[in-house]
């Protein structure tokens, strides 16, 4: 009961962050900053969802495919729509995982179609970790040393990396299946087992993995392009590029933690800092938070809509509990 509390409460401190953020600001002028904003950028940030799911989509189906499972991009698409839909709306964006469960409802087995998500949010979690330095050291205010600043880059950098390399390197993963968890979990043991065997013949090459980085670093230019539109918008040209990206990925990176909701008020957090640095104003900064929730707000309904036409049944809803 404690742990389950502990859990809600966590949850809710994005949430509360933004109440705060919004008690202390002044209403009148957040309306008056979303009423001047240039209309076309938004509408063009908004348009730039397609290309970006296609991306998306693309990559997962080659990590499939290094898997043995087949799937077209027209359904990978699909699926990748709603699991957008699912992400946005829990906690740390882990509705993203039902895509696997999409897959199990389709004959294909669990282990690789889950493991193909994993995979696909830490191609994006490098890339993201990666730029998010800029982020962090663009908060530098914030933090009592360079040191620590430095330290939580190379945390979160080393982390990403060896969690890369247990589940994509053929021996490290086989020594963490058949050894490592068996012995933190005995009872584990037989699912383990059918897990190592199911994932035996995963072992990325250059080429695909060449191939799945560049898709990475290109679905991740279309996301800062799009968040620089909303950026342009609101006429913060006084915020330099790189920043603009550091911002952004450290956004992405933090929004994985199980402490809000789609990102809110983690994000305004994140925005107030940095925009207060360039002399602009907490309101500035949370219209510029409810456009970035706005394109969060696109990928839920296009999800929503979608997923009539694949909806998730109640077999995989159970299968995706017991594991």
């Amino acid at each position: 009961m404690m742990k389950k509390t502990l859990t809600w409460l966590l949850r809710l401190l994005g949430p509360a962050l933004l109440v705060l953020f919004l008690w202390n600001a002044d209403l009148g002028q957040l309306w008056v900053t979303l009423r001047g904003a240039l209309l076309w950028p938004i509408i063009l940030s908004l348009l730039l969802m397609p290309p970006f799911v296609v991306i998306k989509a693309w990559r997962w189906t080659r990590l499939l495919h290094e898997m043995g499972v087949t799937l077209g991009l027209p359904t990978a698409c699909a699926l990748y729509t709603v699991g957008l839909f699912y992400g946005a709306t829990t906690p740390g964006q882990a509705g993203d995982l039902l895509k696997a469960v999409y897959l199990r409802n389709r004959g294909q087995p669990l282990a690789p179609a889950l493991l193909s998500v994993i995979l696909d949010r830490l191609f994006d979690l490098l890339v993201m970790a990666g730029l998010a330095t800029v982020g962090i050291f663009a908060l530098g205010q914030l933090l009592p040393s360079r040191e620590l600043q430095t330290a939580l880059v190379v945390c979160m950098g080393l982390g990403i990396i060896a969690m890369t390399v247990v589940l994509v390197a053929q021996t490290p993963r086989q020594w963490v299946l058949t050894t490592v968890l068996p012995r933190l979990a005995p009872k584990l043991t037989a699912n383990l087992e059918r897990w190592n065997q199911q994932l035996g013949g995963l072992a990325l090459r250059p080429g695909p993995l060449v191939a799945l980085s560049a898709a990475s670093l290109l679905s991740a230019c279309f996301t800062f392009v799009r968040l620089w539109l909303l950026f342009l918008a609101l006429g913060l040209d006084r915020v330099p590029l790189y920043i603009i990206v550091g911002a952004s990925a450290l956004i992405a990176v933090l929004q994985v933690l199980p402490i809000s909701i789609a990102g809110v008020g983690v994000r305004d957090g994140v925005l107030i800092a940095i925009l207060q640095t360039y002399g602009y104003s907490n309101e500035q900064a949370l219209t510029l938070s409810a456009l970035f929730l706005l394109l969060n707000l696109e990928h839920i309904l296009a999800g929503f809509i979608v997923s009539f036409w694949y909806p998730l049944g109640q077999n995989g809803k159970e299968a995706l509990a017991k594991r």
